[in-house]
């Protein structure tokens, strides 16, 4: 589960409700793409070079049974489906009327956009889709990305937190490294939520001149309000958290190797953490060696993260690509039918 900024796909700008391109963009975003596209090649380089340096303990993975590959495609398959329902939930608060393609398929592609794309254009792709298509206002849609967020990061770092006093009580370890950035984690949440609250029914006028940024506080602000929508979105956390725990679970025993309870916590909420903001497509690389840290820090080998987040990536990854190619040709015609009337 995916704050964002709207643009004009046809010519990259960032624009306002009126639709008026407000900073030429391509130039500043020019360079942004390419050192994106060094960063990927350069992580790619670095990684294949490390899965050939630890060939005899990767080289397992690319035998799985047929047994084990349809489990991680299930699960994964899950997980996927209920991040679609999640988007729904919320996209529902807006009163406009959604077809399966508006909600499944959109969704479905941008999760696919994500992994060829940087930079959150999987997010640009929905905002346009949804101005276009059901004139939903582009402060909207970031009100949305906002509030997944926002409500993510805080259901992630309960997880966490979890995992971190199961370490300390049952192992008796105080990681400070973690604690540290488990505490600052909680402060950019506790400051994502006061910010919007301290304006409440004042962004309009305190914010004039930034009326995106007024728009988004307002959205987000009705967002907090709705407790039935809160209660829904966290019941499919709770759903789509199972699906991901149970993922990284088949992985590491597909894998063939041991992990704790706290382990597969952290791996989960590592997971999701780093797909906030995307500096190459998927993340390949930075995730890996995220969860090989975080290995290191709980007392196993680095490499364990690193294989059982490429297993992850390819069962995911998969799913995506399946869903997104299932789901491009109608959502492309109804784009396409929107842009020619």
């Amino acid at each position: 589960m995916r704050a964002m900024l709207p643009f004009d796909p046809e010519k990259g700008d960032i624009i306002t409700e009126e639709g008026q391109s407000q900073i030429p963009n391509a130039c500043k975003r020019g360079w942004k793409k390419v050192a994106s596209l060094l960063l990927f090649a350069a992580l790619v380089v670095l990684l294949g070079a490390y899965i050939a340096d630890h060939w005899e303990d990767m080289g397992k993975l690319f035998v799985v049974s047929g047994r084990s590959a349809a489990l991680l495609l299930t699960l994964a398959l899950g997980g996927c489906l209920t991040n679609c329902i999640y988007h729904l939930m919320i996209l529902r608060t807006y009163g406009v009327p959604l077809s399966l393609t508006d909600w499944m398929g959109v969704v479905s592609v941008s999760n696919a956009i994500s992994y060829v794309l940087p930079l959150r254009a999987d997010l640009v792709f929905s905002a346009a889709y949804y101005k276009r298509v059901k004139g939903l206002q582009y402060t909207k849609s970031a009100s949305m990305a906002a509030g997944n967020i926002v409500f993510g990061v805080a259901f992630f770092l309960l997880q966490m937190l979890v995992a971190l006093l199961c370490i300390g009580l049952l192992e008796g370890q105080w990681q400070p490294v973690l604690w540290i950035l488990w505490a600052l984690g909680l402060a950019a949440v506790a400051l994502l939520i006061v910010f919007p609250l301290l304006f409440q029914g004042k962004a309009p006028t305190l914010f004039r001149k930034w009326k995106m940024l007024a728009g988004v506080i307002v959205g987000f602000n009705a967002l907090l309000r709705n407790r039935r929508l809160l209660f829904q979105l966290l019941l499919c956390l709770v759903v789509n958290n199972a699906f991901q725990l149970l993922l990284y679970l088949a992985c590491f025993q597909t894998a063939g190797l041991p992990i704790t309870l706290y382990g597969i916590l952290f791996c989960n909420s590592v997971s999701w953490l780093s797909s906030i903001i995307t500096l190459v497509p998927g993340n390949l690389g930075i995730k890996e060696s995220g969860l090989g840290v975080i290995m290191l820090l709980i007392g196993e080998p680095f490499q364990n993260g690193v294989s059982v987040s490429l297993l992850q990536r390819v069962a995911v990854m998969m799913i995506h690509l399946l869903m997104g190619l299932v789901f491009a040709l109608p959502v492309y015609r109804r784009f396409s039918s929107e842009k020619n009337r």
